[in-house]
């Protein structure tokens, strides 16, 4: 019998006996059903475009599927969500239930089933007998001994992994179904369980799911389940509502997913593509608010991927590439823009999900360049100022908005920057959700490029999911400007401190930023500030200065303060990826004050070697009306030169408008928060520069 087209007929056929709707009696509704909406349309022909095109994948995927066969397990690809580094392997009895070096994550993650699609895939890549055996003898040994228990919630029976299961089982089960393997006994064993799959996600739904990822991970896998058992009006019915109501409350008008985190704002978004998606195969009449949320969230993807394609460590994120998701995106939407940002061809998981003829589909969509460069997400308050869309453009990105919940991080006025495509300075990550120092030290404002005020941070950990107290962010103005961009927040972390925290952003196009920290204090207090760098360059103090190299790219930061300032380089930590950690250095500031004190921060960079730090003279700002010169505090300019090129920035970090006053400096004439002038070319007559913020 060939191998090809997925479906019953293959069963029907063969000298096995299987009949019209009926195998041995039972019924085989479901199956026709799954094999309909998951089947893909030419698996040798998908195989043979893998191997072509994505031999990389093919081999991690023969690689786990041999693994399986021997009870291996290593959760080592792009969207695990909590990868590990290190195989399990099981001599005899598997233990479904393990909790190694105390993480409860590896249950949860091995109760995922990843594995299972590996081994169902391949299969299908070799046609040996061996991959689908172990497929059957896996979920079978998990059927009878995965067992709920007393303590369900905490087990392989949570809800969260039994709506991903869904999935999981679903697309890989119709690649097995021609081995002799997957017998009757196996087939009425998996229906049973995916019964108990559809009970567990029907009955245990509660009020807050609609605001959390597991609303989402839940919904979509009880409307798969729904799709293909018989008799499963009322549960499709709820699964479109659940689904519906979380893509209204939890997906943010800019199609941000509100926790602060692109790992799990993914998840969310694969689940709502995947509901959608194969609710459309299934003849279900899907809500417009699911696609809408799909489309808000993959573009939002689009927004803040970094040069290099990958998403930024925020909150607990891992640096997962980003162009998987957005391919799929493309493809489901048949989006031309999207496509610009993703895969030029199907990728190596979307072609076993969409099948040949989506590759081919994917293929004819022209890619479109986007309408936007740089980006605001004033919901989430995130904020992306990017030069370019090559591979070594420029990217700051800025956060002012609420914590996420659990899975948000103390990172309250937070920037990560990218010079030449390389990462500069960085979030620490998350490594760990295992209660305890290493969590909070990763999770807390210290691993994150803010400020602490009286060395104690401003949302401190209870556990490794509730802090000890909040602090309220106030996101103010984002404007593009055509020299610069500005972007401006406040938080109140230190209110009962009386001290009130505010960071401006000027970006002067395409390689200078200005950094300006402003404190509003009474009394006296201690400011430490923190700079984490990218753990694959140096960091170097040098006079006033820090030195960073990296690959290709290097950088350079400057100081400005009115007051004694320590400069400290501490070795620290840097998380990519859950479970894994390497060392990078920080730098620390610290000044004491009395009362209103501001640190303004020059960083430049570019190409290793041909790029210098650029040189900053402070300059008074003077009121035409009053004839006096603003002291630094109120109100300062800087004047930036590199090369030829001629820069003049006014800073106002108090109000000082009198009726008719404007505020002069040379040729400068102007007045605004945040007012740039190019003096590359005018150094005489005068100009009015471009007011970026009022």
């Amino acid at each position: 019998m060939k191998r090809g087209m997925l479906g019953i007929e293959g069963r029907v056929e063969n000298e096995k006996g299987w009949k019209a709707g009926v195998h041995g009696g039972m019924d085989m509704e479901w199956l026709r059903r799954m094999v309909e909406i998951f089947g893909v349309d030419d698996a040798a022909g998908i195989a043979d475009y893998c191997r072509e095109k994505w031999a990389e994948d093919v081999e991690h995927v023969l690689r786990t599927a041999d693994d399986a066969c021997e009870n291996t397990f290593l959760f080592d690809f792009r969207w695990d969500m909590e990868r590990t580094w290190e195989p399990v392997h099981f001599e005899k009895e598997i233990d479904w239930s393990l909790i190694p070096r105390g993480d409860r994550e590896f249950l949860w993650q091995f109760n995922r089933h990843r594995f299972l699609p590996c081994l169902a895939q391949a299969y299908r890549f070799t046609g040996v007998e061996r991959y689908a055996e172990n497929y059957v003898r896996l979920m079978s040994d998990w059927i009878d001994r995965a067992e709920p228990g007393e303590n369900i919630d905490l087990g392989p029976w949570r809800t969260l992994e039994t709506g991903i299961r869904a999935e999981t089982w679903l697309t890989s089960l119709p690649l097995i179904l021609d081995s002799p393997a997957a017998d009757e006994n196996f087939l009425k064993k998996v229906e049973g369980a995916l019964r108990k799959h559809q009970t567990r996600l029907m009955e245990h739904f509660q009020p807050h799911k609609y605001i959390s990822n597991w609303g989402v991970l839940e919904g979509c896998g009880l409307l798969l389940l729904s799709a293909v058992l018989p008799d499963s009006g009322e549960c499709m019915e709820e699964a479109l509502r659940r689904l519906t109501e979380t893509a209204k409350i939890q997906v943010l008008h800019d199609g941000m997913q509100w926790e602060q985190s692109p790992m799990y704002h993914n998840e969310v978004y694969h689940c709502f593509l995947t509901a959608f998606y194969y609710g459309e195969r299934a003849g279900i009449k899907m809500p417009e608010e699911v696609r809408s949320a799909v489309k808000r969230m993959a573009y939002v993807d689009y927004m803040w991927k970094k040069p290099d394609h990958t998403q930024f460590a925020q909150g607990d994120s891992d640096a997962s590439d980003l162009r998987d998701q957005i391919t799929a995106g493309a493809y489901v939407l048949g989006d031309g823009v999207l496509k610009s940002g993703g895969f030029p061809i199907l990728d190596y998981d979307s072609v076993w999900r969409f099948g040949l003829a989506g590759a081919e589909k994917y293929a004819s969509i022209p890619a479109e360049k986007p309408d936007f460069v740089s980006a605001e997400l004033p919901f989430g308050g995130n904020y992306y100022m990017r030069s370019g869309w090559d591979d070594k453009a420029d990217l700051l990105h800025f956060h002012c908005g609420e914590t996420g919940g659990g899975h948000g991080h103390a990172d309250k006025l937070h920037i990560d920057l990218v010079i030449g495509g390389e990462d500069v300075l960085v979030d620490s990550g998350r490594f760990t959700y295992v209660d305890g120092p290493e969590r909070f030290r990763f999770k807390e404002a210290s691993a994150h490029n803010t400020v602490l005020v009286d060395g104690k941070g401003f949302a401190e950990c209870e556990n490794s999911w509730i802090y000890q107290n909040l602090c309220t962010c106030m996101k103010q103005q984002y404007y593009e400007g055509k020299t610069g961009s500005f972007v401006e927040g406040s938080h109140l972390g230190y209110w009962e401190k009386g001290v009130l925290v505010n960071r401006k952003i000027v970006w002067i196009r395409p390689d200078i930023y200005v950094i300006a920290d402003d404190f509003h204090a009474h009394g006296q207090h201690t400011y430490d500030s923190f700079f984490h760098f990218d753990g694959n360059g140096t960091v170097e103090i040098e006079e006033q200065r820090v030195h960073f190299t990296g690959r290709d790219a290097e950088a350079y930061l400057q100081f400005i303060s009115s007051l004694p300032e320590e400069y400290v380089l501490e070795d620290t930590e840097q998380s990519c990826y859950y479970n894994e950690r390497h060392p990078n250095r920080t730098c620390r500031l610290k000044m004491q004050a009395e009362g209103f004190c501001r640190r303004i921060t020059v960083i430049n960079g570019g190409r290793k070697g041909v790029v210098h730090p650029v040189k900053i003279e402070q300059i008074p700002l003077h009121s035409v009306v009053n004839e006096i010169d603003y002291p630094a505090e109120q109100a300062e300019g800087l004047r930036i030169t590199d090369g030829e090129r001629e820069y003049v920035l006014f800073l106002c970090h108090q109000e000082v408008m009198t009726p008719t006053d404007i505020l002069k400096w040379e040729n400068c004439l102007g007045h605004g928060k945040a007012v740039l002038f190019d003096r590359t070319n005018e150094k005489e007559k005068m100009i009015s520069g471009e007011i970026l913020a009022w």
